[in-house]
């Protein structure tokens, strides 16, 4: 089995070559057995995937998201009905990551439809559609380098991820989430929450 430095240097790769799908599949990956470590348990769950998500989205607004406030924007206008034993109506960011994205790569090819991603930092919110940046496959590849739980992993010294204009060497910022959160603080501007989204 692939370690989460392995999976966050194939995440790495993917992305630089511009396979955005497949980058974020392994950091999917690396973020579910991270959220493992994290909360001490003994195998991935999706309840400790969407709560390191939920934990950590200071970290993917800073890094991808623009100040979009996660903690209270609830995409009602992208209710899930795929995959789960009772539909999503107010879906929260950490259930789009799980259901929509982390499971869709992980037991299908695509996305689920009306769900994408984009090469600019623009944002597109419609009725069962929802067009997200691309820099949050590096938000979720954050949280496993900057997670305290991942202390002690190991990739090559020529990567390295960028967060305001700061080019982090990953292998010296292995669980250094104080850096991560001194950055994303230093640079924090306006937030702003989506609600009501339940378009006609």
């Amino acid at each position: 089995m692939a370690t989460i430095g392995e999976r966050v240097k194939f995440a790495l790769d993917h992305y630089e070559r511009g396979e955005f799908l497949a980058a974020l599949e392994h950091a999917c990956n690396a973020v579910d057995v991270t959220s493992q470590k994290y909360y001490g348990a003994p195998t991935s769950q999706r309840s400790l995937y969407k709560k390191i998500v939920k934990e950590y989205h200071w970290l993917i607004e800073s890094m991808a998201l623009g100040g979009i406030n996660l903690d209270d924007t609830i995409f009602e206008n992208f209710p899930i009905r795929e995959g789960v034993k009772k539909a999503i109506l107010k879906p929260t960011f950490g259930d789009l990551m799980y259901h929509v994205v982390r499971c869709s790569l992980v037991h299908s090819d695509t996305l689920t439809k009306g769900f994408s991603f984009t090469d600019d930092n623009h944002f597109e919110f419609g009725k069962n559609h929802l067009v997200l940046p691309n820099k949050v496959t590096l938000g979720m590849i954050a949280i496993a380098i900057f997670c305290p739980a991942n202390v002690g992993e190991k990739v090559q010294r020529n990567y390295w991820i960028g967060m305001f204009g700061n080019q982090l060497i990953v292998e010296d910022f292995w669980g250094k989430e104080e850096v991560a959160r001194h950055i994303a603080t230093k640079n924090a501007g306006p937030r702003i929450t989506f609600t009501n989204m339940a378009f006609e």
